[in-house]
């Protein structure tokens, strides 16, 4: 059996939210457009672990909070 984790709502509006700011502050912040956030939020596109890396720091979270994760089990073995 292996254990995987499948992406789930983003949580970086409540994240700015939290911190006093607007998507589009954070944008400015991590050098991104307006249209970048609202794409991981709408879940369009996923950030790069840098990207993540980057606007967890500027959120103050870790990058596991970004977003909300559902684990996926699956019983058959890798190979």
């Amino acid at each position: 059996m292996f254990v995987t984790f499948k992406v789930g709502k983003c949580r970086i509006p409540e994240l700015c939210s939290n911190r006093g700011i607007d998507q589009t502050q954070l944008a400015a912040k991590v050098g991104l457009t307006k249209q970048q956030i609202t794409d991981y939020v709408s879940l369009r596109n996923k950030p790069s672990i840098e990207r993540s890396y980057n606007l967890a720091k500027i959120l103050g979270c870790s990058i596991e909070d970004l977003y909300e994760w559902t684990e996926v089990s699956d019983t058959k073995t890798e190979g």
